[in-house]
């Protein structure tokens, strides 16, 4: 039996205008992926690259001219915090992006003050900081925590310690600063909105079809290299998106993250195309030889390399805190050098080979 599953078809405006401000804050533009992306594709795929990329690089273009990059708002909310992809706005945007309800701006900012309200209240709550969020889980063996101490052991400088602590502390005063400048850059968006929801609404299509006759896990399993039956059923959300445009995200795939599934997945793709996975850019390959050079991340692929473990059996052996376990392997998942399988309620993981293997080639072929 198929499990239920929806397509949201609406866009969310402020997810959307967060990545577009993002992107431009950080010089990071549609039109340089787009070069990137013909570099590595095969020719098959290039005129839908080349389409929907122009149609964002002239929404770019636009919304650059609308509004000031050097304000000192812009920078402190949209530039580079800490990881790739990530900046202090989407860190503030996070508790949005693991439900699927829709609602008015006040209670969107109620939710997202209730959220980090939860996460100092809970010393249950173990922090790390990923690519794309500052992510939250249950401790291991029912293990507690101040709330000081786990935004200190937070992998990152001092300053920027202080930084989270503050949003947390003062969420409400930051969504006052925050969603001014969302609502002024979704009002310049709307100007394209035919464009973005036709952009939208082919993708939707799509997956609509595509779950008529595919089950959701089979799906994960293209690609996260996740066996089709290491997660429980459940219903599972897909969520395109416009501006993400090159990125595969799963939410809720273990079982501190709800009752269901939700799959945030770059409009570009289709359940064949999995550029992220089978070529690298230049920027991963640096990110991944940066893992690779981590000690810490060395000793745990090493370990794993020929057996799979779980979270606490790898901390002991290699006399680390399962919360920087945690949050090397979120960065290690990412780049898909890790594996994972669910048992018994349990996720273990095991190093990937294949996928460093294509690393090192890609280098070599990029520097020889």
């Amino acid at each position: 039996m198929m499990a239920e599953y929806t397509v949201i078809r609406d866009i969310d405006y402020y997810k959307e205008s967060i990545e577009l401000l993002y992107r431009i804050t950080n010089n990071n533009s549609y039109e340089n992926l787009k070069l990137d992306m013909l570099k590595r594709l095969e020719e098959r795929e290039h005129a839908k690259v080349i389409e929907q990329l122009d149609k964002l690089s002239k929404i770019e273009e636009d919304i650059k001219r609308e509004i000031d990059i050097t304000h000192m708002d812009i920078q402190f909310y949209f530039r580079r915090f800490v990881t790739e992809d990530l900046c202090i706005a989407k860190i503030l945007y996070q508790s949005m992006i693991h439900t699927v309800f829709q609602s008015d701006t006040k209670a969107i900012k109620n939710y997202i003050k209730q959220s980090f309200q939860n996460i100092k209240n809970d010393n249950t709550l173990q922090l790390s900081l990923e690519n794309y969020e500052m992510a939250v889980s249950k401790f291991e063996n029912n293990q507690v925590m101040p709330y000081t101490d786990r935004i200190g052991n937070l992998e990152c400088e001092a300053a920027q310690k202080w930084q989270i602590l503050d949003l947390i502390e003062h969420s409400d005063e930051h969504l006052d600063r925050l969603f001014p400048i969302l609502e002024h850059t979704i009002s310049k968006m709307k100007k394209f909105e035919n464009i973005l929801e036709e952009l939208k609404k082919e993708s939707c299509d799509y997956w609509e079809e595509y779950f008529k006759k595919n089950e959701f896990m089979k799906l994960i399993n293209i690609f996260f290299n996740m066996k089709e039956d290491s997660f429980p059923t459940k219903p599972a959300y897909i969520r395109p998106q416009i501006m993400n445009y090159n990125k595969v995200l799963l939410y809720g795939n273990d079982e501190n993250a709800g009752d269901y599934h939700i799959l945030d997945v770059g409009i570009t793709f289709d359940c064949e195309f999995r550029a992220t996975k089978n070529t690298l850019t230049k920027e991963q390959l640096c990110t991944g030889l940066k893992m690779l050079s981590d000690p810490s991340k060395f000793e745990i692929l090493r370990f794993i390399k020929d057996k799979r473990a779980y979270g606490q059996e790898i901390a002991s052996e290699l006399n680390l805190t399962t919360a920087t376990i945690s949050h090397h392997m979120n960065a290690l998942i990412t780049l898909g050098l890790i594996n994972l399988e669910k048992v018994d309620n349990r996720i273990y993981y095991q190093t990937n080979k294949e996928a460093i293997y294509i690393l090192l080639e890609e280098v070599k072929q990029t520097l020889f």
